[in-house]
């Protein structure tokens, strides 16, 4: 099986968002989700880019995400913080 790994557009911020939802659900915390889809376009493609992000496609199709952003560790410097790698059931371990 091949996946292609790809930096995420706007498009993709469907995508991202049922997998957030699949993994709040697989939490147990499906009403935690207080993020829209514009608030990912928003915040991740506006002027003030909170995060960038990372899809995997498997027949033109999003089935996994890696969502992170830079911060400041007073210990490290300047780090990369994944805020999460989500990849949906069907393809987990594949």
């Amino acid at each position: 099986m091949n996946c292609t790994i790809r930096k995420a557009n706007q498009d993709d911020m469907s995508a991202v968002l049922s997998l957030i939802k699949e993994l709040a659900l697989f939490e147990k915390e499906p009403d935690e989700v207080e993020i829209s889809q514009d608030d990912l376009v928003k915040d991740g493609f506006g002027k003030k880019k909170s995060f960038k992000c990372f899809v995997a496609e498997f027949e033109s199709k999003v089935v996994g995400m890696a969502l992170f952003y830079p911060r400041y560790s007073t210990w490290k410097g300047n780090v990369l913080h994944l805020e999460d790698l989500i990849v949906t059931k069907k393809f987990r371990g594949k």
